[in-house]
């Protein structure tokens, strides 16, 4: 193998014994690399007054000659503090810590009572070795748990008050985007819920990890939405309420008025309106209500328990979505004349009922079953 440390040209040569050897050599020599760099910033940290302002300005200089951004530059000066401890330098030098091992290790620290730092300090870089990730995430704050097992007092401030913030805005689109913050028992039910929905449909699933958790958040609204538990407001239970005329939402020809909230592509309108918690008002040419649709599920019970007993769960080919999180998908949408019944429905979760209704699969009943078919060019 070449020593040069730069990716050689004739690499497609390689065996891939050789290959792999170079990305081990390469994370070792990039884990070197940031070892280097942290112990020269730390000596600039150390000739400094270590004021503020001396903060501030080697923070200014790592992002204008390594052109990083602020957040990068702050993480770079405390992991420069800890080096003033010496088994951290001495561990990272010797290429046993990463990044993420100084960005756990830092934050355990900040949080461990002062008395009790060396100890947590000793036990996380004997572990270090051996755990990385998220399972390093999980010893340290193991260890800083076991450190105050009496937990919080019975009447500690931020158990009658959990810090809880949401906060969201509707964009011109009508998409939303959010920020917050929930206490750790709201975020143990927040991940014991996204755990399952957020799993790949199969080993062919295109969606990255981001993109599943924004899917299991919406499945989560969606399980909300359909809670019999939900307070009513202004006398009904919450819904959504799309009113478009009966023309546009067959022809697909402009977007929903979707109440409080401005508009929706008339796409999603007639794709949502096959079997979820809509009241469709739908108007005729005089704007008179023509339609306004339970605010139910379309799909009765004693159907949807055939489709389950016929389906399984989402019967897209390769998909195991467990039917619970499944919608009913109208072959012939039932604006269109498609009657509401097992002949003319198949079960999909989210994520494959968006990809037949606005992607390039289409699906028919032959023998009343559902097929699924490739259509090259639907959904342009």
């Amino acid at each position: 193998m070449s020593e040069n440390p730069d990716m050689p040209r004739d690499a497609w040569q390689w065996q891939l014994k050789e290959l792999w050897g170079f990305v081990e050599d390469s994370g070792e020599r990039r884990r070197a690399e940031y070892a280097r760099l942290v112990g020269v910033v730390a000596q600039i940290w150390d000739r400094s007054g270590r004021a503020k302002e001396d903060r501030d300005s080697i923070a200014a200089g790592v992002m204008a000659v390594h052109r990083v951004t602020l957040s990068e530059a702050r993480e770079l000066l405390r992991h420069a503090e800890l080096f003033a401890r010496p088994a951290i330098r001495d561990a990272a030098e010797a290429g046993i810590l990463t990044r993420q091992h100084l960005n756990v290790i830092d934050k355990t620290l900040a949080e461990a009572p002062v008395a009790d730092r060396d100890r947590v300090e000793a036990a996380l870089l004997d572990k270090a070795p051996q755990f990385e990730g998220k399972k390093f995430q999980s010893l340290a704050t193991r260890i800083l748990l076991l450190l105050d097992q009496d937990g919080k007092a019975s009447n500690d401030r931020e158990l009658v008050h959990p810090k809880r913030e949401f906060h969201y805005d509707t964009r011109r689109d009508g998409s939303v985007v959010f920020r917050g913050y929930v206490d750790p028992e709201a975020g143990a039910k927040l991940a014991a819920l996204m755990g399952p929905l957020a799993k790949p449909t199969s080993g062919k699933d295109p969606r990255t990890t981001a993109e599943r958790q924004g899917d299991a958040f919406a499945e989560i609204i969606e399980l909300a939405a359909t809670s019999d538990d939900l307070p009513e407001h202004g006398g009904e239970r919450p819904h959504l309420a799309l009113t478009m005329s009966f023309e546009d939402f067959v022809e697909l020809k402009k977007p929903a008025e979707v109440e409080g909230e401005g508009l929706l592509d008339p796409e999603s309108a007639q794709r949502i309106a096959c079997d979820s918690t809509v009241m469709r008002v739908v108007l005729n040419a005089d704007n008179e209500i023509l339609n306004i649709g339970r605010s139910s599920r379309t799909i009765p019970n004693r159907i949807r328990r055939a489709l389950i007993q016929r389906d399984k769960g989402c019967a897209f080919p390769g998909c195991g979505t467990r039917p619970r999180q499944c919608h009913g998908h109208h072959v012939k949408h039932w604006a269109k004349g498609g009657e509401t019944g097992v002949e003319n429905l198949v079960l999909l979760c989210g994520f494959h009922h968006r990809v037949v209704h606005h992607g390039d699969w289409a699906v028919t009943m032959v023998n009343r079953r559902p097929v699924f078919e490739h259509v090259w060019g639907k959904a342009g």
